[in-house]
């Protein structure tokens, strides 16, 4: 069996029961198999010496298909045969998990022909004795990784971050990412230094979903520190999910029924505060979504009370609300934060009591009565000014807008007012970024053309400092495209270019002697209010002469040279305009000036059809004018 390199740190799963000092070491091996909707598993046991017996239970929805080592109890119960100190099971895991949240069923996991992302499988251990902590570590059989609670299968591209934490980000080929492997690591790292409470994990392992299948949430979190996310999450957002997700790994507290509400209220808080605070929305789009906690849909909302939340998130939405009145009413009045709040939990249950006690111990009896009447009672705070929210947190306040575009192609290059532009022309758009708050700050400012970002600029400004950025893209296909930057909005007009039109046509010299090079020159500009590209056609007498590629913004100039053997009238063309040309004969008098020292007649073309080097050549020539038949050449 090939087997890829040991992705996943030793993860702890302490089972019920009684504790003892005794630990058995475990390894899975996770593979595709040809069975729709299932994994292959491979559970190797590596038994201490000295254990007297030993009992495995596998997950659930398994079909045992080989053992080694040990015999079953009961469907899911296998007990050690004594025969070898590494027994193994191997079966088939049902993949798929569904929900139905009311939209029908959508998947939680799910098991495809090309990838899979499924719940690792975990195991219990028990001796004669006691119950007995598992140490499992995860393999992939082929392509994938393995983290203790998340597993991918199939081709994909991993990318890693190590700051305080490791983040493991895995990028299925099936995925179509709506923001970069790097901002999405840049937003897992910014949660990771903005969250104060909590244990950091040592890893942090992510994988983009791919959204060929239908799933029943943006994003998800199992266990410590494992999670999967859309792949059409963005970063500048007011839901980030990947930050959403994040703070779930840093909730190390058990919630009761009352308290419940927090698990998802400081998610969605933090998922829309951390990047406005990076610069990436403007304090409208935080200040829009707190404000829908207070739309008619949340009136009964009680928050210490879960059943009152259905059908609307009531815990997300007003919960957040909520959080974010409780967090900056801290920052104002006490230096400190709900984070702080949380801080206290550590890994224990919390009450009710406990959240209302530990809130009026760090922010005083008033945040506590207020505490006490937006989670008891369908009571809503107000969602407060931009100016009032600097004044609380502080901290720096990056805002950026465009200040100018310009666009360059084959037929301009030129500042444009507005972002208007045809097909095949790239836009360079100036981003001004400013530190309007009270700190030193970093700021990312991603710029993203119809939801899809191209490039991603930051850096760190002073208070009162600015930076000027640039972004270009170019438009293949014509359309009106979304511009942002940051928090900067813009539209974006691209047309196909306009036909190139002939407004004038001229011929020199404009009345040529018979086999006289003539230059034929046509003004050319654009036949409608943007840039023209196309072909213009230069004719003689209905024939084509040359054919040119035009691309002109304002007015340009197109020619082409020929020269006429027979004299009389021709028509030139190009476009819709025509010249007429009158060819004339030359007529040569002798006389006794001599010759010019280059041989040539004067007043003869010295080049083209029908021209002669010297006077024996000329004389015979215009003897025999009438006898020659036209034509021309180019």
């Amino acid at each position: 069996m090939a087997v890829a390199l040991l992705l996943v740190a030793v993860g702890v799963a302490t089972l019920a029961g009684p504790a003892t000092a005794e630990s058995v070491d475990v390894e899975h091996t996770v593979g595709m198999t040809e069975e729709a909707g299932t994994v292959d598993v491979t559970t190797q046991v590596f038994v201490p010496s000295g254990t007297a017996s030993l009992r495995v239970t596998i997950p659930r929805e398994t079909d045992v298909y080989e053992k080694r080592g040990f015999t079953r109890v009961d469907h899911r119960t296998y007990e050690w045969t004594r025969s070898t100190d590494e027994p193994s099971l191997s079966y088939t895991m049902a993949g798929n998990v569904t929900v139905d949240r009311g939209n029908g069923d959508r998947h939680l996991f799910a098991v495809t022909d090309a990838w899979a992302i499924v719940s690792s499988p975990t195991v219990d251990i028990r001796t004669a004795s006691s119950d007995v902590a598992a140490d499992e570590r995860y393999r992939v059989e082929g392509q994938g990784a393995a983290g203790p609670d998340v597993t991918y299968l199939g081709a994909h591209a991993r990318h890693v971050r190590a700051a305080d934490q490791r983040f493991t980000l895995v990028v299925p080929d099936a995925a179509d990412m709506a923001t970069t492997p790097a901002a999405a690591l840049d937003s897992l790292e910014q949660a990771s230094r903005r969250i104060e409470f909590g244990r950091r994990d040592d890893e942090v392992f992510v994988v983009v979903a791919p959204t060929t299948v239908e799933w029943a949430a943006t994003g998800l979190q199992r266990g410590d520190a494992d999670m999967w996310i859309r792949d059409v999450q963005r970063v500048d957002t007011v839901r980030n999910a990947w930050i959403h997700e994040y703070v779930h790994t840093r909730q190390d507290y058990e919630p009761t029924a009352e308290t419940r509400w927090t698990v998802e209220a400081m998610a969605e808080y933090y998922a829309a505060l951390v990047p406005f605070e990076a610069g990436r929305i403007a304090y409208g789009e935080f200040r829009s979504k707190l404000e829908d906690g207070r739309s008619a849909a949340y009136d009964d909302v009680v928050l210490a009370e879960p059943a009152t939340w259905e059908p609307d998130e009531g815990d997300y939405v007003k919960g957040a609300l909520v959080w974010a009145a409780l967090d900056r009413r801290l920052h104002a009045e006490a230096d400190a934060s709900m984070g702080d709040v949380v801080a206290t939990f550590g890994d224990r249950e919390v009450s009710q009591a406990d959240f209302l006690d530990t809130i009026e111990r760090i922010g005083g009896a008033e945040v506590r009565s207020e505490a006490r009447e937006y989670t008891e009672t369908t009571a809503t705070p107000e969602v407060r000014s931009e100016t009032e929210h600097v004044r609380a947190f502080g901290g720096p306040l990056v805002r950026n807008e465009f200040d100018g575009f310009a666009v360059s192609g084959p037929a301009r290059e030129t500042d444009v007012a507005a972002p208007r532009l045809v097909t095949g022309e790239t836009l360079e758009a100036t981003v001004v970024v400013r530190n309007e708050g009270t700190d030193t700050g970093g700021y990312s400012v991603p710029f993203r053309v119809d939801g899809r970002t191209v490039a991603t600029r930051g850096g760190t400004l002073d208070p009162g400092e600015s930076a000027t950025l640039s972004f270009t893209h170019t438009f293949r296909t014509a359309g009106e495209y979304d511009l942002r930057a940051g928090t900067a909005t813009a539209t974006a007009v691209v047309r196909r270019p306009a036909e190139p039109t002939v407004t004038d046509l001229s011929v020199d010299p404009v009345s040529p002697a018979r086999g006289e090079p003539v230059r034929i020159s046509a003004t050319v500009g654009s036949s409608a209010d943007r840039p023209a590209n196309g072909t213009i056609t230069i004719a003689v007498d209905g024939d084509a002469l040359a054919t040119r590629r035009v691309a002109v913004a304002d007015v340009t100039t197109v020619e082409a040279t020929t020269s006429f053997d027979a004299a009389g009238e021709h028509t030139v063309g190009a476009g819709d305009q025509t010249k007429s040309v009158t060819i004339r004969e030359v007529t040569v008098t002798p006389t006794a000036s001599p010759p010019p020292s280059n041989g040539t007649v004067p007043g003869t073309p010295s080049g083209g059809a029908g021209a002669g080097p010297g006077i024996p050549l000329a004389v015979a020539a215009l003897a025999g004018a009438a006898l020659l038949l036209g034509g021309r050449s180019s």
